[in-house]
C-alpha cells in the first residue's frame, strides 16, 4: 500500500450501561461518543468507513475497526503519506 489515508473519526457507539437489572429512570440518556485514528482501508466493507492501527509492507492489516456509516458524526483527514523502505 504506497499512498495511506490517516484519519481521526468522531462517532457513536452502542454500548451497555448496566451489568444488572435497573430501572429506565436510573438508565444514562447520554451517547457513547468514541474518538478512532488509523489507517482508512476504503471500499472494503458496504456502508461502513473501515479503519486499522497498523498496516505493513506486505499489505497486511492489524486491529481493522468498521464503523457503520449512520454512527458517524464526523470524519476528518488527518495526512496521506506511504511507506518508504529504510
Amino acid at each position: 500500500m504506497s499512498d495511506l489515508t490517516y484519519v481521526e473519526i468522531i462517532w457513536h457507539d452502542a454500548h451497555a450501561d448496566v451489568t444488572s437489572w435497573i430501572e429506565l429512570d436510573d438508565l444514562d440518556d447520554e451517547p457513547c461518543v468514541v474518538v478512532s485514528v488509523g489507517v482508512l482501508l476504503p471500499s472494503v466493507k458496504k456502508n461502513h468507513v473501515v479503519v486499522c492501527q497498523s498496516s505493513n509492507s506486505q499489505d497486511q492489516f492489524d486491529c481493522v475497526l468498521a464503523i457503520p456509516v449512520g454512527m458517524i458524526k464526523s470524519m476528518r483527514v488527518l495526512g496521506v503519506g506511504g511507506l518508504e523502505p529504510s
